[in-house]
């Protein structure tokens, strides 16, 4: 191997480790990031998970064997760079398309964050970075099939017209080089998060068989006839207040605030590197939980995530890389549009994405 070989190898790896990630890789941040103004990281990724790939039964399985959430098929691109030797920037955009079994969302994310170095290590104390991001995501709508009873209304569907999520997130990271090859990392980390949408429209059947278009307007729930109705007694239109069923407002439109901490491990030699990660996050939402409790459900403010890869610089400033995430509580507090009073149940499930791609390194 030439010596400029030899010193292009090290070199895309230390690139490469510093990784471009938003809220769903949390769990790798790390304060040593590339130093010399105009360096720069292209991130192309596949993100996946279905049948074939959860060999280790990432997804929780319902009594017939199927996952009680279905496929995951997506990717993402990232670029970052050095713009001066304390301060990196990047950004990211992800394509993601779930198949929940009783909806299926098919979503838009976005990520932009600023991390600036404060110190290097020295001796017992870590280098520390302080990091600012904004991110989301969208989708043109969400519909989510269900058989949830609501006061008088029997709920058949619910369409959910452009939601969109935005949050804030301020980090706070420490780096212990441990040897040349290894070093240690942990995070913690205080954001906020606002979950809004256009419109909601439903459907229902109610006691008497008839199946209604249900419309939210600034008092209540409004029940159209769908179609004619045989029953003995037929209603074409009745108006429910929000106190007697589903509040839009504080149900599917609100905000909140988060705190996570977490840490992460980082080894590699010339050609490899090997990371894995912890992450742990507590939510705490205005109105929707507490409504969903004093229902007699379970609302879900936490979640655990681990994420792990592994890299291989192929081709002088070519990395390849495979990675894995795994969530107790699927995506919950990665994708808050998706969380609202009638799909929350649905975020007890445990939850994997498996990733493969490649970084090119500049």
């Amino acid at each position: 191997m030439s010596k400029k070989s030899c010193r292009v190898l090290p070199a895309a790896l230390l690139l490469a480790s510093s990784g471009l990630h938003a809220a769903p890789l949390d769990a790798l941040l790390t304060a040593t990031k590339p130093t010399t103004p105009g360096q720069a990281i292209v991130e192309v990724s596949y993100d996946m998970m279905n049948s074939s790939l959860d060999f280790l039964h990432l997804r929780k399985e319902s009594e017939n064997g199927s996952s009680n959430v279905g496929d995951y098929k997506g990717g993402h691109i990232g670029l970052g760079v050095a713009v001066t030797p304390q301060l990196w920037v990047e950004g990211a955009y992800w394509k993601r398309k779930i198949d929940y079994r009783s909806f299926d969302a098919d979503l838009n994310s976005w990520q932009v964050a600023g991390q600036y170095k404060l110190s290097e290590a020295q001796g017992a104390v870590p280098a520390l970075a302080i990091r600012l991001g904004a991110w989301g995501n969208d989708a043109k709508s969400l519909t989510k099939y269900t058989n949830t009873t609501i006061s008088s209304i029997k709920f058949t569907s619910a369409t959910v017209h452009k939601p969109a999520d935005q949050q804030v997130q301020l980090d706070l990271i420490g780096t212990w080089p441990v040897s040349d090859s290894t070093e240690l990392s942990a995070f913690a980390s205080a954001g906020a998060s606002r979950v809004k949408f256009n419109s909601i429209s439903a459907t229902s059947r109610t006691r008497n068989g008839c199946e209604y278009n249900i419309g939210f307007d600034d008092v209540g729930a409004v029940g159209e006839l769908a179609q004619p109705c045989t029953a003995a007694v037929v209603v074409t239109r009745f108006t429910i207040p929000y106190s007697d069923t589903v509040d839009i407002n504080k149900e599917a439109r609100y905000h909140s605030s988060f705190a996570q901490a977490g840490f992460m491990a980082d080894w590699h030699n010339v050609n490899w590197r090997v990371r894995g990660g912890y992450q742990f996050q507590y939510i705490k939402r205005d109105d929707v939980d507490d409504i969903i409790a004093d229902r007699g459900g379970k609302a879900y403010k936490h979640n655990h995530v681990l994420v792990a890869d592994v890299s291989y610089n192929a081709y002088k400033n070519v990395v390849v890389f495979l990675r894995g995430q795994f969530m107790t509580n699927q995506f919950n507090g990665e994708m808050p549009l998706a969380y609202n009073s009638l799909t929350a149940d649905k975020y007890n499930q445990r939850y994997g994405v498996v990733s493969t791609g490649l970084m090119l390194v500049f």
